[in-house]
């Protein structure tokens, strides 16, 4: 598993390495450090107003028994994890913390989160075509409009199989015909559960949050723009590019889509008329600006190590 990390990571790195030297390493360099620290932090505090909604999201489908405050930590220790995880997979600290914080089923709130992102990912269909739509204005190449597709239809490739898995027995029969993977049914079960037990109501209110995040989490991006004196980057445009270079975050290449995402951003900023080497600072400065506050969430890892 460890090589495994440090292949993918290596990967992620080496992407990101190729386009700072096509760009120049000193042109990306010297635009993050233009940022100017008030918007930075300002930034920082809509980050994590959109952690608080998340942590809300996760409060009206999880165990009554546990606070927001503790599940605002929990989910930014996960948030943390999953800057270093391919495929944004270490998120899933989370369901571990609630387990121990609430004494329920791992695999109950494995199963919770699973829904969540499912829910986070059909919102994220609807929003990159949107985007699509959007940037489609801009476009006159054929790289940047199948980039643009691709994308936009990727979050269609997560929400189907969170779908089968959580609310058919396809994944289950599947299973029990391999007998090295037949074991796994008894914890299948408890998060198909778990989430068959999540009413429409509560559906709907994480639907509403997650809109919620989506405009906060914009304000931050349009924000560190704003830090960086980027001209014409509108909060439009902040909305429309969010969901986009978010997307690309999942694909379980490199640690939370390093270095694709940065490629993805000097590309859209290319198509707004914006140079890529300030696209590819701005991302990074995403990243930089979000780990800032999802730092904060080590506070629950060292509330379990005392534990």
């Amino acid at each position: 598993m460890k090589k495994k990390n440090l292949i993918t990571f290596g990967t992620g790195i080496l992407i990101l390495v190729y386009i700072l030297y096509t760009l120049g390493p000193q042109r990306v360099l010297s635009a993050i450090l233009s940022a100017r620290p008030e918007y930075f932090l300002l930034a920082g505090l809509f980050y994590l107003l959109n952690e608080v909604v998340a942590a809300l999201s996760l409060k009206v489908i999880t165990s009554s028994r546990i606070g927001l405050p503790e599940l605002i930590i929990s989910h930014m220790c996960g948030m943390f994890y999953s800057n270093a995880t391919p495929g944004r997979i270490g998120y899933y600290y989370t369901a571990f913390s609630i387990s121990k914080k609430t004494e329920t089923s791992r695999s109950g709130n494995i199963g919770i989160l699973t829904l969540f992102q499912g829910i986070n990912f059909l919102i994220k269909v609807f929003l990159c075509i949107m985007a699509l739509i959007y940037f489609s204005s801009f476009i006159v190449d054929t790289e940047s409009r199948v980039y643009l597709l691709l994308v936009s239809l990727f979050p269609i490739l997560g929400v189907f199989p969170i779908i089968l898995a959580l609310y058919t027995n396809f994944l289950n029969k599947i299973l029990i015909k391999i007998p090295i993977l037949r074991n796994f049914i008894e914890y299948i079960t408890p998060m198909q559960d778990a989430v068959r037990g999540v009413d429409r109501e509560k559906i709907l209110k994480l639907i509403i949050l997650s809109l919620f995040g989506w405009i906060f989490m914009s304000v931050q991006w349009f924000l560190l723009a704003i830090s960086m004196g980027i001209k014409n980057f509108t909060y439009l445009t902040a909305l429309m590019i969010q969901p986009l270079l978010t997307t690309i975050m999942f694909v379980p290449i490199s640690p939370s889509g390093l270095g694709l995402a940065e490629g993805g951003s000097a590309l859209l900023f290319r198509v707004v008329g914006l140079t890529p080497a300030n696209g590819v600072a701005f991302m990074l400065l995403v990243r930089i600006n979000s780990i800032f506050i999802d730092l904060f969430g080590i506070i629950d890892m060292k509330i379990h190590g005392k534990g």
